[in-house]
């Protein structure tokens, strides 16, 4: 059954029951599109392998005495692939939903999907987060047992790993709330992927995936700037979590832990923003405007 279809049949159905459907048809027809272009599945993991390769040997550069100085592991190679297997969340959560929201404007199907929704397109972006995360999940383990291949020291101690898991759940929720704020802000603004590829870069960059965060220190107010990114304090507790074996409820991983948390409300914010936009949109008739 087309998806559209779907929609207009719970347009008459109300509750959490239809809430779930619509959402998980929005995901299930998202990751069918994927499925379906074989070459770009086996590019993309041909993409991940290169990936890990290229910081593998960047690792034999890098001075273990020094990075174990600065309080890390003396392993690069799981230094560097955690820090990369986390940031992958970050496109598909940040500007993806823009970046799809742009092609169901140009498309035309945009306009369909606004004729049915009845619930400000809650159910649409949730299953469009979820086929995010999904993909997004299947590049992190791809990467991690390429890790381990490759003998980096990520912790066996499934306790940590749920830790971990916790850990990511939360830090791409906050980050959805950036994405769906994006998305919204794309129905009226149109053409945002560069700002929207800047935003990810400088999240990445300040976030520390491929240096220490203590490195910072010497340039105080890019140190600040990092600190008052959510991405910082997740992936700093996912690589203590997954390298170091400290736990959430150390000394040393409750500042960040907190930080993280502050951060929350952007999850609501986000929605709050999206139906701001769509209401002016509609209202000045720019649904189908492109």
């Amino acid at each position: 059954m087309d998806i559209i279809e779907i929609f207009r049949e719970e347009g008459e159905e109300k509750g959490f029951h239809a809430f779930l459907r619509r959402a998980l048809a929005s995901c299930y027809y998202q990751l069918k599109i994927y499925t379906s272009y074989r070459m770009n599945f086996a590019l993309d993991l041909i993409d991940i392998t290169i990936s890990a390769l290229i910081y593998y040997y960047i690792g034999l550069l890098v001075s273990p005495q020094d990075l174990a100085k600065l309080g890390y592991t003396p392993d690069y190679v799981a230094f560097a692939l955690a820090g990369i297997a986390l940031s992958r969340y970050i496109w598909t959560s940040v500007a993806r939903l823009a970046h799809k929201m742009r092609h169901e404007i140009s498309a035309g199907t945009f306009e369909s999907l606004a004729a049915v929704d009845f619930d400000n397109f809650k159910g649409w972006l949730v299953g469009q987060i979820l086929y995010g995360f999904t993909w997004s999940s299947t590049v992190f383990f791809i990467t991690i047992f390429i890790g381990y291949s490759l003998g980096a020291t990520f912790t066996r101690n499934p306790i940590f790993w749920l830790q971990a898991l916790f850990i990511v759940l939360l830090t791409v929720l906050i980050h959805a709330g950036i994405g769906v704020m994006a998305a919204g802000m794309y129905i009226i603004h149109k053409q945002l992927e560069t700002l929207l590829v800047l935003l990810t870069a400088v999240i990445e960059f300040f976030g520390g995936v491929l240096y220490p965060l203590s490195l910072l220190w010497n340039y105080p107010l890019l140190y600040y700037i990092a600190i008052l990114i959510p991405f910082t304090h997740g992936l700093e507790l996912f690589r203590r979590l997954i390298i170091d074996e400290i736990p959430l409820n150390n000394p040393m991983m409750i500042p960040h832990l907190l930080a993280l948390l502050v951060f929350v409300p952007i999850i609501f914010l986000g929605f709050k923003v999206f139906e701001y936009y769509l209401y002016k949109a509609k209202k000045l008739g720019l649904v189908a405007a492109y």
